[in-house]
């Protein structure tokens, strides 16, 4: 592990549980590659509030910790009016009586020691198919703009004012996946369990801590089968662990992970936290089903991959595009040597797409368009080398996969 990726770990660990960090960087050089890789992970806040004082206090400040600082500064701000604006919003569609459930961002960061410096970039909200409309509706009525509403599954919306953004998913998970669609089948019963919680002094309605536990992890281990996931989601998984752990099932959980082949994964994710963010007292039940993975704990090459590959695995265009080979891997629907890999990464089938090209999902008749769209990116990112690096990569990564037993 590199010593910068050591000093975030070091001050994650210190933020989150009001430690002391040691200060491992002396080079400046060091020290703007520390806050590249924050910002990649989108810890940057936390971080810079851990180190800024003590690196005031040693005498020792590198030249670039005033400008970060000052962004720190400003980000924090825009968090801060975000989140008020959510919250004001959220009770407004509470009053209509309307019955979103909360989901991941808003309710992860209640549980940082001061939650406006873990940022969000969206706000999910899950929705009754009977209440879209009306949500839509109030939406609008409040300055919002909602776009794509054909979206198989989310409806993105955003408010120019507030810089408010929110996903309104139909359901927690893309239907139409065949790597990860079943997953929708473990929160059938959602809104039949729902979550009271006080959030800065105003209630709202969320997944009970059994399915949002589960839901936490397997949309980072979606994330994983695709190009992968950051360091922020680790620090939400173990907090809620942390926070909800004894009342969560872990029977039922555990089943329902080997289920989806997520067991081996999620405890490794529990792993880092406890070896190297400072969850040593996990709730008994925690530790109990932990301990029990002993000779499969070996978390190294998950945090390896974690820390390369930024917030959702997108550090490069090389590594979101990799992703069709890991997908390919878990669906089983490729299992063709390199070169028919390679063909496949640049022409993936229509519905592997229709995320990043929408207009496929009303003229399938322009997949053509789409693939000359991709192959000029990667003829921009050095032509064929990009491509085989996406490769390389991909199969990198499916040997991750074998490793913590997603694939045989």
């Amino acid at each position: 592990m590199r010593n910068w990726e050591r000093q975030m770990l070091e001050a994650l660990r210190a933020f989150l549980f009001h430690a002391p960090a040691p200060l491992l960087l002396t080079e400046e050089a060091d020290w703007q590659r520390l806050w590249v890789l924050c910002q990649e992970q989108k810890v940057l806040p936390m971080v810079v509030d851990v180190l800024a004082p003590a690196l005031t206090r040693a005498g020792s400040a590198p030249a670039s910790l005033p400008g970060v600082r000052t962004q720190v500064l400003r980000s924090t701000a825009v968090q801060l009016q975000k989140n008020q604006a959510f919250l004001t919003l959220y009770q407004d569609l509470l009053q209509a009586g309307l019955r979103p459930l909360v989901v991941k961002g808003a309710v992860c960061r209640s549980l940082y020691p001061k939650p406006d410096l873990r940022p969000s970039a969206d706000e999910d909200l899950l929705i009754l198919p009977e209440e879209l409309p009306e949500v839509l509706e109030l939406l609008r009525a409040r300055g919002f703009e909602a776009a794509r509403e054909d979206g198989e599954q989310v409806i993105p919306c955003r408010d120019g004012t507030t810089g408010l953004y929110l996903e309104l998913h139909r359901s927690l998970f893309p239907p139409a996946s065949q790597a990860y669609g079943g997953l929708n089948r473990f929160f059938d019963g959602a809104f039949d369990h729902i979550f009271p919680m006080n959030m800065d002094s105003r209630m709202v309605l969320t997944l009970n801590p059994p399915d949002h536990f589960l839901y936490l992890v397997l949309h980072s281990f979606k994330h994983f089968l695709h190009s992968g996931f950051g360091i922020r989601q680790v620090c939400d998984i173990c907090l809620f662990a942390q926070t909800y752990g004894q009342e969560i099932p872990w029977d039922r959980v555990s089943d329902a992970l080997g289920q989806a082949r997520a067991d081996l994964f999620a405890a490794n994710l529990l792993e880092i936290g406890r070896r190297h963010l400072g969850f040593t007292r996990y709730p008994e039940r925690v530790q109990a089903w932990l301990d029990g993975w002993q000779d499969g704990l070996d978390c190294g090459d998950l945090l390896a991959d974690l820390l390369s590959g930024g917030i959702y695995g997108g550090s490069t265009q090389t590594r979101l595009h990799s992703s069709r080979i890991t997908l390919n891997a878990v669906s089983q629907a490729d299992r063709a040597g390199g070169d028919h890999r390679l063909l496949r990464t640049l022409f993936p089938p229509r519905e592997d797409l229709t995320g990043t090209y929408p207009y496929l999902k009303r003229h399938r008749w322009l997949l053509p368009a789409a693939w000359g769209q991709r192959i000029w990116t990667y003829l921009r990112e050095g032509g064929g080398s990009a491509a085989r690096e996406s490769v390389a990569i991909g199969e990198q990564r499916v040997a991750l996969l074998k490793k913590y037993r997603v694939i045989p």
